[in-house]
């Protein structure tokens, strides 16, 4: 566990399962920039059961408050074409939005991720309307490096997303 603050950061346990099964797939709980990934609930547990959620190419942290709540969710992959990882997040709770929990939680990644990997640059992407997400991104360190043109398909349109990236001299100096 990582603990923050407010906020803790720790890997994904089998007694989380159900929850989270239900929390991601949640389309009322994407709000209007993420599409719900839809994944059958079998496919969800046999990668749980084959990997707990995280490995040396992708991982995913559950965000609780210190009563173990489940507050959010950040996952990292390994990108093809970068030495690094792309992060994504999500709140759970609409009313925690704008609380500044998931910056803490962002802010224990980018540090977990650039300690324990050999790895230059971590990166971000999202809808350019996200304006929640562009905040996020750049109260912690990231910078704009464009625009990708036509780069995701959301909610059957292609759509341009932003890219912010943050390199391992910024982050630890």
């Amino acid at each position: 566990m990582i603990r923050g603050e407010r906020v803790a950061l720790r890997t994904v346990r089998r007694t989380d399962l159900d929850a989270l099964y239900l929390l991601i797939n949640d389309a009322a709980l994407k709000g209007e920039y993420l599409s719900p990934p839809l994944r059958s609930e079998t496919a969800f547990r046999k990668e749980f059961d084959e990997s707990g959620f995280f490995g040396p190419e992708r991982g995913h942290f559950l965000v609780t408050d210190f009563d173990d709540r489940l507050l959010g969710d950040m996952m990292y992959f390994k990108v093809n074409y970068m030495d690094g990882f792309e992060i994504g997040y999500q709140s759970f709770d609409p009313a925690l939005r704008n609380t500044g929990l998931m910056t803490e939680a962002l802010r224990l990644t980018v540090r977990y991720l650039f300690e324990r990997h050999k790895i230059n640059r971590l990166q971000i992407v999202t809808q350019p309307g996200n304006e929640a997400s562009k905040r996020l991104a750049l109260k912690c360190g990231f910078q704009l490096e464009g625009t990708l043109r036509g780069f995701v398909l959301h909610r059957g349109h292609p759509r341009d997303a932003l890219l912010y990236s943050l390199l391992r001299s910024e982050a630890l100096g």
